[in-house]
């Protein structure tokens, strides 16, 4: 094997590696409860998401206006974001990058 095999072998091996983890690198994903926890209130969970940006979570209710939130992203890409729905009925919730492209949804329900 000649030298200049030996020589660039490893660093185009570790350059090959880093773009496989990129391209593995996981998708966003948002959960939502199906209904609100003891308190009255939704939470709504995202991960994979870009780190520390702004990540939107819209609220639509057909009896009222919608309610958008703007939450922040933890270093991991992580978020939570609390939401006590201030009437009864079934809510669509969508969440929003900080680009405004769509990374999840879901929908709950609240009866009192």
């Amino acid at each position: 094997m000649s030298r200049w095999k030996i020589i660039l072998g490893a660093p185009l091996l570790a350059a090959g590696l880093g773009l496989g983890a990129a391209a593995f690198a996981a998708d966003p994903s948002v959960s939502v409860p199906s209904t609100p926890d003891a308190s009255g209130k939704v939470m709504v969970r995202g991960k994979d998401v870009a780190p520390v940006t702004n990540v939107t979570v819209r609220f639509e209710n057909p009896q009222a206006s919608p309610i958008s939130m703007v939450v922040q992203s933890a270093a991991n890409g992580s978020f939570v974001l609390s939401f006590a729905p201030p009437i009864t009925g079934a809510y669509k919730v969508t969440v929003y990058d900080s680009a405004g492209r769509l990374i999840g949804q879901g929908n709950f329900g609240v009866i009192r």
